[in-house]
């Protein structure tokens, strides 16, 4: 290593040769390192570099705070979606069971309605009547009470 080396890393020190005598007198001077940079000087350097590091972490752990909470409410959402899709496959199960002719049957035999013989339809486009509606056998009739009661009576 050289001197040139040494003064650099020293932090430019200055590096004296040692004394000789002159006339006779011996001198002693001794080789001495002088720091240039004063100590003071780095401080707010130093505090600048620890708030941006502090400031670093603070932003990854926020980061991965919201990360972790966005997969727990996802995971909470995805059992909810498989909940409610069972229960939509049960519902369409009943409502397709419902639906049935069989079912409709069974219940308009529980009302002691009996199938029609003939029907009759409407036409809303000009208001034509077709086809013909005869009664039913059994002979009971519906008839409405007045507005006002809102009842509806049976005569048998």
């Amino acid at each position: 290593m050289s001197q040139m080396t040494v003064s650099a890393r020293l932090g430019a020190a200055v590096l004296r040769p040692p004394a000789r005598a002159v006339d006779g007198l011996r001198t002693d001077r001794r080789t001495r390192v002088l720091d240039a940079a004063p100590a003071a000087g780095h401080t707010g350097f130093m505090v600048m570099c620890l708030l941006l590091v502090m400031a670093t972490f603070t932003a990854v752990l926020l980061l991965n705070t919201s990360r972790a909470e966005g997969s727990y409410v996802m995971s909470r959402l995805t059992v909810e979606q498989t909940a409610l899709h069972d229960t939509k496959v049960t519902l369409q199960a009943e409502l397709a069971d419902l639906e049935s002719s069989e079912s409709l049957a069974a219940a308009a035999r529980k009302l002691k309605m009996v199938p029609s013989t003939s029907t009759a339809t409407l036409r809303l486009s000009d208001g034509s009547l077709t086809g013909v509606a005869s009664k039913v056998d059994g002979g009971r009739t519906l008839t409405v009470d007045l507005p006002s009661t809102g009842v509806a009576s049976a005569d048998e």
